[in-house]
């Protein structure tokens, strides 16, 4: 196998300067920092971990921070209903990742968004696809609390039936214990709590029609900072964003067929047969990206410990049954510690993919590669 040399990683990005305005360059000069709050528990979007903000928004603003050349600092929260009550005193110039409500825009503006998802339904195995929610709307549907859909939903759908919960681990715990019939979350949220603790319990059965798209969101009584945030998010190049995509979210999410011209011309059985078709295979879909994400290292898209556990369990017991050799080989990297210490994590996560790749390429079809631990394969 080739040596992989430090100097071989390197991550050269340029970010050039924005066209601002005299006012606008004054105002961040000014300010010499912007204070922010986020969201503390809603990954793969964003949390607090450790006094540190990380996620996809966590890296987005890393990237503003470098484009609009002023630090962006964290503001610490314990939930997200606190850091909107911060957000209200003026204690955050931002928000990192927000949707706009008819309530927030009474102390905040918004950015155009950097970041859509579809919002999804997750029910019991046992429960069959839901079409539409509004057959469900008589039912205990859990929601976070203080989350802006929950707001947006109750406007859309008066009769609606929500129940608020602190968290989205705690609502799908209800929803496993019958206590909830169903919990509304994002996908990609959905899917990473799936991924830790409930494979095989849950599933998704429905979605709901619109993608919610999210920005920044900007204290209103400084209106100069929107537009900073525009020419930051528009500045953003497809490179950038895939990057930051591939280091959250290990397959991408598509949206469904339109099947509005075929309603127009086919038959009320044909169209019925169709939807029914097209929401069997969508679910299908999403189930098999669960499976794909319960078994898989996110970061270098290549077996997870569960994976690997249950490939040895099963290649130890035909070896023993059936009296024939089988091959474990550990590999575990040595002072892999002082990469992160020394030429930061964004390397030693390169470093890692890198390492990954060329295990992949100098391996049988029929023998597996996984991530066993932090630095081990």
């Amino acid at each position: 196998m080739p040596e992989l040399a430090l100097a071989d990683v390197r991550l050269e990005k340029k970010f050039p300067a924005l066209e601002l305005t005299p006012e606008e360059r004054q105002y961040l000069n000014k300010k010499s920092q912007l204070t922010m709050c986020v969201d503390p528990d809603w990954m793969p979007y964003e949390k607090i971990e450790n006094g540190q903000h990380v996620g996809m928004s966590a890296d987005f603003m890393r990237l503003f921070a470098k484009k609009i050349n002023i630090p962006i600092v964290l503001v610490p929260s314990r939930s997200w209903g606190e850091s909107l009550a911060l957000g209200r005193q003026r204690q955050c110039d931002i928000f990192s990742l927000i949707l706009a409500t008819p309530k927030r825009q009474q102390f905040l503006d918004f950015s155009e968004p950097y970041i859509g998802f579809p919002l999804v339904i997750a029910t019991g195995y046992e429960q069959i696809f839901i079409n539409d929610i509004r057959s469900i709307l008589d039912k205990k549907l859990g929601i976070q609390k203080d989350y802006a859909y929950a707001e947006l939903l109750r406007l859309q759908y008066p009769d609606i039936h929500l129940v608020e919960v602190d968290s989205l681990a705690e609502g799908l715990a209800k929803v496993t214990s019958k206590q909830l019939f169903a919990m509304i979350g994002s996908l990609p949220s959905i899917a990473y709590i799936f991924n830790k603790e409930h494979i095989g319990e849950l599933k998704i059965t429905g979605k709901l029609d619109h993608l919610w798209q999210l920005g920044v969101g900007v204290r209103n009584d400084e209106p100069l900072l929107v537009g900073i945030f525009n020419k930051a998010i528009a500045s953003i190049q497809n490179t950038e964003r895939q990057a930051i995509n591939n280091r959250w979210m290990t397959t991408r999410y598509e949206l469904g067929t339109d099947y509005t011209v075929l309603i127009k011309v086919v038959i009320v059985f044909a169209l019925v047969l169709a939807l029914f078709l097209y929401h069997h295979f969508q679910l299908r879909k999403y189930n098999r990206l669960l499976k794909h994400l319960s078994v898989t290292d996110k970061l270098t898209n290549i077996s997870n410990r569960t994976d690997l556990d249950e490939k040895v369990e099963r290649n130890l017991y035909s070896a023993e049954r059936y009296q024939h050799p089988f091959s474990l080989i550990l590999l575990d990297m040595d002072h892999f510690k002082s990469v992160n210490d020394i030429q930061g994590h964004l390397v030693g996560d390169y470093v890692l993919q890198t390492i990954a790749t060329l295990l992949k390429e100098h391996i049988r079809v029929v023998d597996t590669v996984g991530r066993w631990g932090a630095r081990s394969f």
